[in-house]
């Protein structure tokens, strides 16, 4: 288990020990008060429930504003902007459209790219939301006095629904600003970075090779690390996917190698995703029994990787570990059930090259099973190819 996991299991666990005694401690007395609960407007339970709902907006909203903002003042260009799957988009002509899309981060994610690459300030888009998270708490903790301290029979409902509310947006924030990766963005692990000025230019840089790769443009020569962590990973994943979209696939290896090679310095998430990456390419390019004692002597929390088909590189490593190794329809039809959302999921600047590679690897299980029926998946089952190493 690496240290980002085990600080998100941390986070977790704080975020629920917090609810809990809020919940026992504050709430619950108020709750269990016969004279207060004769003045609620409906019962206790669905007070508290409505008022955790409207706090978990408030806040969301709250934190992608922030980053809308931020971004506006750091000198970016906002390019989606998304908050509890509700995005705005820019199109091809540069205007937002409005859609529903997945997002990484607790409550939602904006994505932009620099104006400037020496100038832009990624900061403000960490400060922002705490300032006006700060405005939040105040109308909160205003709530709360009002509805505590009025003669007025039923205002102890505010004082409930504002003690709620800053509770939901005290443990979304507390996850935002954690000062280290977590399973989802949060702004805390940038916040240490930004204070280098090197490492914001590199940030800029990547914004700005993502950007490109995801309208299929050129993103020209981007610096490799040989030593990576969870930020230039990032980098690292354009100039890989940079190679796989020209189908410089040995190039791609040796740069994905780096992650494995890095096991200790990046999260558990990353590192299985780059042990899945090199399956997946391996199996397409090797020698066929080559490739297979390859995938045999996996670990086995990298065969469940695998198996449990989260990611692009999974999926297309599954379908031809079933298709060829294991040779079995099902479960290739089980992978390709996954193909077509881990190729959206994958991003704009991966899509291509994961389509590309999806239909790839199926057409090898198609060419050797020639008797299976895979008509349903459409596109991603027609034809057949050729592959070096087959």
């Amino acid at each position: 288990m690496k240290k980002n996991d085990v600080m998100g299991y941390v986070v977790y666990a704080l975020m629920l020990g917090g609810a809990v005694g809020v919940g026992f401690g504050a709430i619950r007395p108020l709750l269990i008060d016969n004279d207060i609960i004769s003045e609620l407007p409906m019962p206790g339970v669905v007070l508290v429930l409505i008022s955790v709902l409207t706090g978990t907006l408030l806040s969301a909203l709250v934190l992608e504003l922030g980053h809308l903002l931020g971004a506006k003042i750091g000198k970016y260009k906002v390019m989606s902007w998304n908050c509890l799957f509700i995005c705005f988009k820019r199109d091809k002509n540069g205007k937002m459209k409005l859609t529903f899309s997945g997002y990484d981060g607790l409550t939602g994610e904006t994505k932009v790219v620099p104006l400037d690459v020496e100038k832009s300030n990624p900061r403000p888009m960490i400060f922002v939301p705490l300032a006006l998270f700060l405005l939040e708490v105040i109308l909160c903790v205003v709530l709360m006095v009002i509805g505590k301290n009025s003669e007025t029979r039923g205002m102890i409902t505010i004082h409930i629904v504002g003690l709620v509310m800053l509770t939901a947006g005290c443990l979304i924030f507390g996850y935002n600003i954690f000062p280290a990766p977590l399973d989802s963005k949060n702004d805390g692990a940038y916040i240490l970075i930004f204070n280098n000025s090197t490492n914001v230019k590199a940030y800029n840089q990547i914004l700005l090779a993502e950007d490109k790769l995801s309208r299929g443009e050129d993103v020209g020569e981007t610096e490799i690390y040989e030593t990576v962590t969870e930020f230039t990973v990032k980098l690292n994943d354009v100039a890989m996917y940079k190679a796989l979209n020209d189908k410089n696939y040995e190039e791609a290896l040796r740069i994905n190698e780096f992650t494995i090679k890095s096991r200790d310095s990046v999260n558990l998430r990353t590192y299985l995703n780059a042990v899945a990456q090199k399956m997946a390419l391996d199996l397409y390019l090797k020698p066929f029994e080559e490739a297979k004692e390859e995938y045999i002597s996996l670990k086995l929390e990298e065969k469940k990787f695998i198996a449990n088909l989260s990611t692009g590189p999974a999926v297309r490593a599954y379908i031809l570990i079933s298709g060829l190794v294991e040779e079995s329809e099902g479960e290739t039809k089980i992978a390709m059930d996954k193909a077509e959302s881990a190729i959206k999921n994958s991003g704009e600047d991966k899509r291509l090259a994961e389509e590309y590679l999806m239909k790839e690897a199926l057409k090898m299980v198609v060419k050797k099973h020639k008797d299976w029926d895979f008509s349903e998946y459409g596109d991603l089952s027609l034809g057949e190819t050729k592959t070096e190493g087959k």
